[in-house]
């Protein structure tokens, strides 16, 4: 696996991961989960732009 492969595949996780907390925060009962989970949801948005970052830097280097 190079640089790019491992990029990709951490991009597809962190969008199933999103993905995941907000199907898990439309099933939370209270309120306090639901924000708890939706949050998270958001973190895994931000792991995903950096990564998406990385690897247009990555491209634009030729690798």
């Amino acid at each position: 696996m190079n640089i790019r492969e491992a990029l990709e595949l951490a991009i597809r996780s962190e969008t199933q991961a999103k993905e995941k907390y907000l199907e898990l925060a439309r099933m939370a009962e209270d309120q306090e989960t639901r924000l708890m989970l939706e949050q998270i949801a958001k973190e895994e948005e931000s792991h995903y732009k950096r990564l998406v970052d990385r690897l247009k830097a990555i491209k634009l280097m030729g690798k």
